[in-house]
């Protein structure tokens, strides 16, 4: 395994971390999650011109041809920035499941507008415990005259339902001859689809999806019947050790604030890191960044050479939801009584720790798939 940094990788992570330093610190970050939007469209637009809406797209569609390595890469330092965006469902999400599964028609239809920046998609998979369903979703989907669908059922959890120009979602279709998930491309403005706000630890915009006999078109179909399940199985490992880099990214910042207080924070004529104690907190904080890196990276490579990755993916998020969080609570114990208040930035990442844990797949259910490979 070849962990290297290639040189595009190299540009991508230099560009976006001063980007990310000049256009989105953590001040302006609060000021975007005060907004009625939840993220900058004037950012959005910048993230455009650079070309990472499309990054890992086609070239035909506008797309800029990149790696998972290249996506790693940027989802990493978007993790230190907390940035605020509906980039991952939409450019990590929404953008690759539209170019595996569209017909040419809705591919260049849409993946353009998406990499413009003028379109935002987002995704409805979590059922009404909060769980992805794709495999086998509660949303039904009952057919109609004229070829059409009704949808009935809930999603929760949709990031950016509110600025998107299309959701997918998946839901069985009553009576079909494949009984498979399909997946749907829904207008938000659906008659009998109502977007609820909810109110989560991290402030981003996310709301719940009622379906009341909301009408769909045949042709919104996307990848054909019953296959949406396959589709979303391709994609879903992807952006799951996405997340992770997301996660790992978060980690990186923590670390890095924590050690820089302890080296200017004093305490009896002398800086706080010249306690033992406190020498021992850090190699560990610093023990789990480095362990996360290596696991988050081996599965991506993995997955980038399209090799098995089941059991390293399992193992790198069950990693990722347990290091995250450790790093973020030694760090609050550092930082002392500061790092609880609502102007240091410690608390946002100790609440994107626990967020990202729930995303994804939590630690029992990664553990019970490593589990499941070793065949134990």
């Amino acid at each position: 395994m070849d962990f290297g940094m290639d040189e595009q990788t190299a540009i991508v992570r230099d560009t976006a971390r001063k980007f990310f330093r000049e256009q989105c610190p953590s001040s302006r970050m609060r000021e975007i999650l005060a907004t009625e939007e939840g993220y900058s469209p004037e950012m959005w637009r910048q993230m455009a011109e650079l070309g990472w809406l499309g990054l890992v797209n086609d070239e035909s569609y506008g797309g800029s041809g990149g790696t998972l390595f290249d996506l790693f890469t940027l989802v990493e330092e978007m993790g230190r920035a907390l940035l605020p965006s509906p980039f991952f469902c939409s450019s990590v999400l929404s953008g690759p499941l539209i170019e595996e599964a569209g017909d040419q028609d809705l591919k260049k239809a849409l993946l353009p507008q998406m990499i413009r920046g003028e379109k935002i998609l987002t995704v409805a998979l979590l059922g009404g415990e909060g769980r992805p369903d794709f495999d086998d979703p509660t949303l039904r989907a009952h057919p109609v005259d004229g070829g059409r669908y009704e949808l009935t059922g809930t999603r929760l959890l949709v990031p950016f339902a509110h600025v998107a120009g299309g959701i997918l979602v998946c839901a069985k279709i009553e009576g079909a001859a494949s009984d498979g998930p399909t997946l749907f491309l829904v207008d938000p403005n659906t008659d009998g689809l109502e977007c609820v706000p909810l109110d989560t630890l991290t402030k981003e915009r996310t709301f719940a999806l009622r379906f009341n006999r909301a009408r769909v078109d045949g042709d919104r179909i996307v990848g054909g019947l019953g296959q949406g399940g396959a589709h979303m199985g391709h994609i879903w490992p992807k952006a799951t050790v996405l997340k992770c880099a997301e996660m790992l990214g978060g980690m990186e910042r923590v670390v890095e604030m924590t050690v820089a207080h302890v080296k200017e924070r004093h305490q009896f004529g002398r800086p706080l890191g010249a306690l033992q104690a406190v020498h021992h907190a850090c190699f560990e904080m610093a023990t789990c960044l480095e362990t996360t890196r290596l696991v988050t990276t081996q599965a991506a490579w993995l997955l980038s050479q399209g090799l098995p990755a089941a059991k390293d993916l399992a193992m790198a998020k069950a990693w990722c939801n347990d290091a995250y969080k450790k790093c973020a609570a030694i760090g609050h114990q550092l930082h002392g009584a500061i790092g609880f208040t609502e102007e240091h930035d410690m608390h946002l990442y100790s609440q994107h720790a626990k967020a990202s844990e729930m995303t994804f797949g939590t630690s029992w259910h990664h553990r019970s798939r490593v589990a499941d490979e070793l065949g134990i």
